[in-house]
């Protein structure tokens, strides 16, 4: 399996492999050994669909040298929105399948092996989302727990809900029995995912939402870290921001895409909020211990001169402190792709720089600012050179720097850890006394 893209698709790939594993097949950590090889794509934005036909191309070329001709099957994403076009585009691509193959992945690898007509199954947007076992693939010391699919925003700059449809939260129930079962493998963080996951509940009428649903996580599991990713500005309610400030175990890290901060840009995106919204969020959340991270969106239709600069003085302002810059490129399909005043990518590309400057320099002064103190380390896996690497509260895995400690700790473990330097992004430690250990490596989350 070769899985690209979000932390989304990598759910979907974990719940992929138990099905090929249900389906009596094993799992090859090597393509060159593999008698067929699925490569989950994404399809988000060019430079996505650029890495998805590099990787496309490299199996095909193994699969052209190699003597053993494996099976390749091309799903996720970029398969779904384009399945007629791969299949042409890639020469020697055995199946092409969307999102719904999930939970007839075993009887689809089964007709793979069997040969013939490039296979084409499993599109549509499945609802409710589905269900089933997963191999995990994340370290032993975190795991993923994606509580709904699609998205109902419709920005316009985005082709995920034409991609994934709209949105469908998972039963409440499900969710929860799942927590415990990736619960019981010892993970130290429980990480919970969504296109947004703030949006939770709407769609069943609004009685239970993410706020329950956290309550219930907590309630149903003992995992000391549980952290909310995906939250979106215009569905941020004083009931949460309230249950994250005051549960301990709820990690104060909130990942909030704002991805402009100019009234004009963000009513053009669709986004359903103004820049008061991003200004009474950062004054909110500030403070009190709270670590940031948004998106910037440079270049949009229309960004003017001061709707950059006024993106360019939050990276300045040091009140957000892991921040994604991203230039605009137009997606087919969307709404902002036939805008006027469409900005050149150059342009677009050279404001993205200018701000990824601007915030390195206020990040880099707040990763400094923690040196010589100590902080609760999760130990994820090893770096090299005697170094683990894991992360603080203050860090989430595949998107923020991490902090390197020296010290004969284990990954999964918890270790305190004296900050004593910083490597770019990262940040140096050594191990203090008083780790505490978690059960080890993990194999699934399902029966």
């Amino acid at each position: 399996m070769i899985s690209l893209g979000c932390v989304k698709n990598t759910v979907d790939a974990e719940m992929a492999l138990a099905a090929a594993l249900e389906g009596g097949f094993d799992l090859a950590a090597d393509p060159a050994d593999a008698d067929a090889v699925l490569i989950n794509t994404c399809g988000f934005i060019q430079s996505a669909r650029d890495e998805a036909g590099e990787a496309i191309r490299e199996i095909l070329e193994l699969k052209d040298g190699s003597g053993k001709h494996p099976k390749v099957a091309v799903m996720g994403c970029l398969a779904e929105r384009f399945p007629d076009e791969m299949a042409a585009a890639f020469r020697g691509i055995d199946a092409v399948w969307g999102l719904d193959i999930l939970p007839g992945l075993g009887t689809a690898l089964a007709r793979l092996m069997a040969g013939g007509e490039v296979d084409k199954a499993g599109f549509g947007k499945p609802s409710p989302p589905p269900e089933g076992p997963r191999l995990l693939s994340t370290p032993p010391s975190y795991a993923y727990l994606k509580i709904s699919e699609g998205c109902d925003n419709r920005c316009a700059y985005c082709a995920i809900p034409d991609i994934r449809g709209g949105f469908r939260s998972r039963r409440p129930d499900a969710v929860a029995e799942e927590a415990r079962i990736i619960a019981d493998r010892g993970v130290g963080e429980l990480i919970v995912i969504g296109q947004d996951t703030t949006f939770y509940g709407r769609d069943l009428g609004g009685a239970f939402g993410i706020t329950d649903l956290l309550e219930r996580l907590l309630a149903a599991v003992d995992t000391p870290r549980i952290r909310l990713l995906y939250a979106h500005p215009a569905h941020l309610d004083g009931r949460l921001a309230d249950l994250l400030r005051g549960e301990p175990r709820l990690c104060r890290y909130l990942d909030i895409p704002f991805q402009h901060v100019s009234d004009r840009v963000l009513r053009r995106m669709g986004r359903g909020y103004g820049g008061d919204r991003v200004r009474g969020i950062l004054e909110r959340f500030g403070g009190g211990g709270f670590t940031l991270r948004t998106t910037l969106l440079t270049g949009f239709p229309g960004e003017g001169e001061d709707d950059f600069l006024a993106a360019l003085a939050l990276a300045r302002s040091g009140s957000v402190q892991h921040m994604g810059v991203f230039a605009y490129s137009p997606e087919k399909g969307t709404p902002a792709c036939s805008m006027p005043d469409q900005v050149p990518a150059d342009e677009a590309r050279r404001r993205r720089d200018a701000i990824l400057a601007a915030q390195r320099d206020s990040a880099f002064a707040w990763l400094d600012s923690r040196i010589g103190g100590t902080e609760e380390v999760l130990v994820d896996h090893p770096a090299g050179d005697g170094l683990m690497e894991g992360r603080t509260i203050r860090e989430a895995p595949d998107a923020d720097g991490a902090v390197l400690v020296r010290g004969g700790c284990r990954p999964g473990e918890f270790v305190n850890a004296c900050i004593a330097g910083r490597n770019d992004y990262d940040l140096l430690a050594e191990a203090a006394k008083g780790r505490r250990r978690r059960p080890g490596r993990r194999l699934s989350s399902g029966k």
